[in-house]
């Protein structure tokens, strides 16, 4: 017989896969072939996809082959691939926003002779609008005593120290955001010299874009709009602060941190000392509950609770915590609180066992890309989380791309 196994291995594992270095751009283009390259291509009229257009072809001459080829759509419907419909919306929303941002690029920034605002007189009154909503600086010193808690060592707990951290970045962030902003406003009066770091803020508050200032390193990862940005700030410090003075709360906001990672290495640390049992042996396994209200949430005996993050590629079934298939225009949900429980790797490994789960990538951007930092962790990738599902198989879901996102684009 013919070694379909082998044969997925070398051409998915070695011959493609060789030169592709993400290992979930691997797992796709394995779980891609498995459709193609399996014993039911033998048998003719073999689906090669959900649509009856596509099949195997029937035994005969290369001929005939390309002419069954040539009687294909010329456009291929998503769901050739495995996708689902809702993936031409994603497709074509892309390539318009594409076409509408050249075309922004390209437009003068002078205004024309009318009764219209000025481009200065805009971005004067952005700029002074954004200033009073920039919240004030985070002080440790306003900490409720469970924020910062001593360790019988006489140490901070491991949440407490993950929050020191966060909060000096976005206090540096906010320092950054208020004092730009003012400049800016005195650059446009005249009564400081425009930089040419201000000059591409003012472009950037032109176009609706977030100025290269606030972006990166200095700020989290993000491709939202710019009021749509400055909006988010604000409600990730309000989670901060909120945190800060009144405690660690029952479900945390993963989506708000500049470093998921070390939250959830926090969370698995303060799981460690309490059992004593080394941190390297622990996993999260994630449990998705049906709470879609996360101020309802309780603090579990074990891990931790986390809310805010965004499905896509897929459905929600909120009464039996499971995915299912997309509804039709609905291209993202919010999932409900999720439970990150701690367990030892033994009982990991056989909690994985379960059918039906499905090993969800979670990133910090739709974008689905990143570098590997310094830390060694990437700088989109968060982590897996295992998610059960109305499906078996586990391919359909890779195939219709599946993933958890931190946060929308608008």
């Amino acid at each position: 017989g013919v070694p379909w196994i082998t044969l997925n291995y070398i051409i998915a594992e070695v011959n493609y896969g060789g030169r592709v270095t993400d290992d979930k751009d691997v797992r796709l283009i394995s779980f891609f072939l498995k459709r193609y390259v399996n014993e039911g291509l033998l048998t003719d009229g073999y689906k090669l996809s959900s649509l009856d257009t596509y099949y195997a072809p029937k035994e005969g001459s290369v001929e005939e082959v390309r002419e069954m080829v040539q009687g294909f759509p010329l456009d291929d419907d998503p769901q050739v691939f495995g996708l689902h419909p809702n993936a031409l919306i994603t497709a074509q929303t892309n390539s318009a926003n594409q076409f509408l941002g050249t075309v922004i690029s390209v437009q003068p920034r002078s205004s024309s002779s009318g009764a219209g605002k000025s481009p200065n007189e805009i971005v004067y009154e952005m700029a002074d609008d954004f200033s009073k909503r920039v919240p004030p600086r985070m002080k440790p010193k306003d900490a409720h005593a469970d924020t910062y808690k001593k360790t019988p060592e006489g140490g901070i707990v491991s949440l407490g120290v993950f929050h020191s951290q966060e909060l000096t970045r976005f206090n540096v962030l906010i320092d950054r955001v208020s004092n730009t902003l003012k400049t800016l406003g005195k650059a446009i009066l005249g009564l400081v010299v425009m930089s040419a770091q201000l000059e591409d803020m003012f472009n950037s508050f032109v176009l609706q874009q977030v100025p290269p200032l606030w972006g990166e390193p200095i700020s989290y990862p993000s491709l939202k709009p710019l009021n749509a940005w400055m909006t988010d700030f604000e409600e990730r410090i309000a989670f901060m602060g909120s945190w800060l003075r009144q405690g660690p709360p029952a479900s945390f906001w993963v989506s708000c941190f500049y470093f998921p990672q070390g939250f959830m290495t926090c969370s698995k640390q303060v799981h460690a000392r309490k059992t004593k049992i080394p941190i390297d042996a622990l996993s999260f396994f994630t449990q998705p509950t049906t709470l879609k209200d996360f101020k309802t949430a309780t603090v579990p005996e074990d891990g931790v609770n986390v809310h805010g993050l965004f499905i896509q590629g897929c459905g929600w079934d909120f009464p039996s915590a499971r995915m299912s298939e997309s509804e039709k225009g609905i291209l993202f949900v919010e999932l409900p609180v999720i439970w990150m429980r701690v367990v030892v790797h033994k009982d990991f490994e056989q909690l994985c066992t379960r059918e039906g789960l499905y090993t969800c990538p979670l990133y910090k951007t739709s974008m689905r890309k990143g570098t590997l930092s310094t830390t060694g962790h990437s700088t989109n990738f968060v982590a897996y989380f295992r998610l059960p599902s109305l499906v078996d198989d586990q391919g359909h879901w890779v195939r219709r791309g599946v993933a958890i996102l931190c946060m929308l684009d608008d």
